[in-house]
């Protein structure tokens, strides 16, 4: 069995690597056996032409479910508008089955927010981590904008692409799951995709 997960760009395919981890290691816990997760980038976010991907994304052979997977900035208000706008595309595209709706809120980067003291730690750089919930982060300056302030005050530059893996590795994603509401629920839908116990 295989889940798609349909994401916007290239941070988000680099996160698809440790939620597997993630995955494979509550199937191990459980004695389940272990579920492909397959990244695939959204190729457009007009309704009509996304819809007809999550269609045929679904008509691939093995593939369970899709999940779509977008950031809340800087198109959407909030979570619910950008779960809201996925699920009428795949609607439009006659998808009412097997298709998931997740929106990180504001960027994905909130949810590397809860090990803001070990980032520091790692770049050397002493600086309070942004106050209040990771996912309520403001809009304005959302958590990627907060990371790359980061990293130029210890003299870095911050690439999304290599940072997300270095920042999460050897991390227990549960930990940023607690903090933030919308991982916890992308999470969630993984684990009941895969017959595993879900997130407390």
């Amino acid at each position: 069995m295989t889940i798609v997960l349909l994401v916007e760009g290239s941070t988000e395919k680099t996160l698809t690597d440790k939620l597997k981890e993630y995955l494979d290691q509550q199937a191990e816990l459980a004695g389940r056996p272990r579920v492909a997760l397959r990244a695939g980038k959204i190729k457009s976010t007009e309704p009509h032409a996304l819809g007809q991907q999550i269609k045929l994304q679904l008509q691939t052979q093995n593939t369970a479910a899709v999940i779509g997977l977008i950031d809340v900035f800087p198109h959407f208000s909030d979570a619910q508008a950008a779960r809201t706008f996925l699920r009428q595309a795949a609607e439009r595209a006659g998808v009412t089955q097997h298709f998931y709706p997740h929106a990180a809120q504001y960027d994905v980067e909130a949810w590397l927010l809860p090990y803001w003291d070990d980032i520091c730690r790692r770049i050397a750089v002493r600086q309070g981590a942004p106050g209040g919930n990771p996912e309520m982060v403001d809009s304005i300056r959302p958590p990627s904008y907060r990371l790359k302030e980061l990293y130029q005050r210890a003299g870095r530059k911050y690439v999304k692409t290599l940072e997300m893996p270095a920042i999460l590795k050897g991390k227990d994603l549960s930990v940023a799951a607690h903090a933030c509401f919308e991982l916890k629920s992308l999470l969630n839908t993984l684990l009941q995709l895969c017959n595993l116990p879900l997130s407390p």
